[in-house]
């Protein structure tokens, strides 16, 4: 499964780069259908819907994504750029 999931994650990041985000949110779907904690995928998916303005779901994605990784510097960028783009600046500056 291990396999499946990373190898669904590269198709993702590539597709995504290759600007098919459509294509890229079905693959990240699809691996946290299989582990909804991944923090790339639940990082990349944030991404996506930030980009079509839906930053509450965003927010909650990279809330995941740093849970399970509070080391990556870019998710922690991340959320905090959707928390002030909803205007939560208090848990912004926390």
């Amino acid at each position: 499964m291990k396999f499946d999931i990373e190898k669904r994650l590269q198709k993702g990041i590539s597709t995504s780069e290759e600007g098919s985000l459509h294509k890229a949110e079905e693959y990240y779907r699809t691996i946290l259908n299989l582990d909804p904690k991944h923090p790339e995928a639940n990082h990349n998916l944030g991404e996506i819907v930030a980009s079509a303005n839906k930053m509450q779901e965003a927010i909650g994605l990279f809330k995941t994504a740093l849970m399970a990784n509070p080391k990556i510097e870019k998710f922690w960028f991340s959320y905090i750029d959707a928390l002030i783009k909803e205007k939560h600046l208090d848990h912004a500056r926390q």
